[in-house]
């Protein structure tokens, strides 16, 4: 006889709290190869992606940012920072770090990152700002130098805020645009009984299902299977073109 746990379906996903950080950081040591630091007197993780370029950094402070995702390319010179508050869903963060380590990343393009948003009936501006239906998430868009900063902020009361999330300039659209996607996703989020403590019931619709023990502990190793199976089934990268042969003088 198999045993069961319950666990709560939570939605709005964008209240339903921040779940299991491994959800983010065990997926993108196990799964996509990112090394990580580790300083046993710092209540904090540190990981790296394999060309050097990209850090993660995961660190509590009650007045800041837990979340800072930062990229830095000597080489072509380009630098973005994005950052997400405590309280936001794990599930909203992973869809950014799965869109940044996809093997696919360079080649997608966003055509219109509004458009998740308005096929679940938010209210959504072209190049400005966008709302949920219930009024609890608000995102703003602002243009500096021919760059997009995107501010996006969920609350329980006007001035009671769950999360802030921020993507500086520079910040690749597809990476923009994975968050979106997922915050507009209807689709419910699964939480433990003790991630539920502290969600204002007021705000969201809760059901408890019961779910074997074993399918709840195989979640994450799934997610991490998958994604490593995503990155060594990559097709190697083109070799360079090789240069030119020169010109023989006449």
């Amino acid at each position: 006889m198999s045993i069961k746990i319950e666990q709560a379906l939570i939605s709005p996903r964008y209240l339903a709290g921040p779940g299991d950080p491994a959800w983010v950081t065990a997926a993108l040591h196990e799964g996509s190869g990112w090394s990580h630091g580790h300083d046993p007197l710092m209540p904090r993780v540190i990981l790296t992606s394999p060309d050097q370029k990209t850090l993660l950094r995961l660190e509590p402070d009650l007045n800041e940012p837990w979340w800072h995702l930062s990229h830095r390319d000597g080489r072509t010179g380009s630098v973005w920072n994005a950052s997400f508050g405590g309280g936001t869903p794990v599930e909203l963060i992973a869809a950014v770090t799965d869109a940044l380590t996809d093997p696919d990343y360079h080649a997608r393009k966003v055509v219109d990152p509004y458009r998740p948003l308005r096929q679940a009936g938010w209210d959504a501006v072209p190049n400005g700002e966008f709302r949920s239906p219930d009024g609890r998430v608000r995102g703003e868009r602002f243009n500096f130098a021919s760059s997009s900063n995107w501010r996006i902020t969920a609350t329980l009361d006007p001035d009671d805020p769950v999360w802030h999330a921020w993507f500086g300039g520079g910040t690749p659209p597809v990476l923009v645009a994975a968050f979106i996607e997922a915050l507009a996703d209807p689709e419910p989020v699964r939480r433990s009984h003790e991630q539920t403590i502290g969600l204002s019931r007021r705000r969201i619709t809760l059901h408890w299902q019961e779910w074997p023990a074993e399918s709840a502990a195989r979640a994450l190793p799934e997610r991490i299977e998958h994604l490593a199976a995503r990155r060594t089934s990559a097709p190697p990268p083109a070799p360079p073109t090789p240069p030119p042969a020169p010109r023989r003088a006449r």
